[in-house]
């Protein structure tokens, strides 16, 4: 998760959802610190585990378990300072169903991809979906506000996540192209493409379809009827 926060005029604090979020997180991580090996194989989320083991649960669990210190501490920096707006915006009951939308939608994908690589064993781990998803919905909910990209660039909201969607979408280009790297961009940009359809609905692909074909139709029948200016007359067989 990269480094950035929310500056705006809303008053912060942490929501119950978000609050438990955390909690829950920095348990798992001191779990995986006295038995690595129990939470990498039991709760992290492994392709050919989920898929011919059915292991449903690793949907979940996945994201709780985090690599390292730094990969904790960015997950809940971002959860921390964008959870509680969105938490308060959606109420809790629906922060929660997003949250794991987000983080389950995005594990569902990522196994997807890696198993059709040819990577059914990889271990997917944290909650960068799920942070990524409540970024987009922040960004689609509040677009004007000013986020500090690494605590130095100010940038509005609805910017940072079309930069983060265009260099997800580069990364998992490259990793499907054999540039192969050790973080999940397949799960991110799907975590932003989920947040998006849950915050806008259906709407806006839907218009994207009905002005494509409007176009479509449109030079359809201007191929069909030709106007001439009456000096060049048209030759009829």
């Amino acid at each position: 998760m990269r480094q950035s926060y929310y500056q705006g005029p809303r008053r912060s604090y942490l929501g119950q959802a978000t609050l438990y979020i955390i909690i829950a997180n920095v348990v798992v991580f001191g779990l995986s610190i006295l038995s690595p090996e129990l939470t990498r194989t039991w709760l992290s989320l492994i392709p050919v585990r989920l898929f011919f083991r059915f292991e449903i649960w690793r949907l979940a669990t996945y994201l709780f378990v985090h690599a390292d210190f730094s990969h904790l501490f960015f997950n809940m920096i971002g959860l921390f300072f964008f959870g509680p707006v969105l938490e308060r915006t959606l109420g809790e009951r629906r922060f929660w169903i997003y949250y794991f939308l987000c983080g389950c939608g995005s594990g569902v994908m990522a196994a997807a991809f890696y198993f059709l690589l040819g990577n059914g064993d990889a271990n997917v781990i944290g909650a960068s979906g799920a942070i990524f998803g409540i970024i987009t919905a922040y960004g689609l909910l509040f677009p004007n506000n000013t986020i500090l990209l690494n605590f130095l660039i100010p940038i509005k909201a609805k910017w940072l996540v079309l930069i983060y969607g265009a260099m997800e979408l580069f990364a998992t280009v490259q990793y499907a192209g054999g540039a192969r790297s050790g973080i999940a961009n397949i799960a991110h940009l799907s975590a932003i493409i989920i947040g998006y359809f849950y915050i806008r609905g259906i709407g806006d692909f839907r218009k994207l379809i009905y002005k494509y074909r409007y176009r479509a139709a449109e030079q359809k029948r201007k191929k069909r009827f030709k106007v001439y200016d009456g000096t060049d007359r048209p030759t009829f067989h």
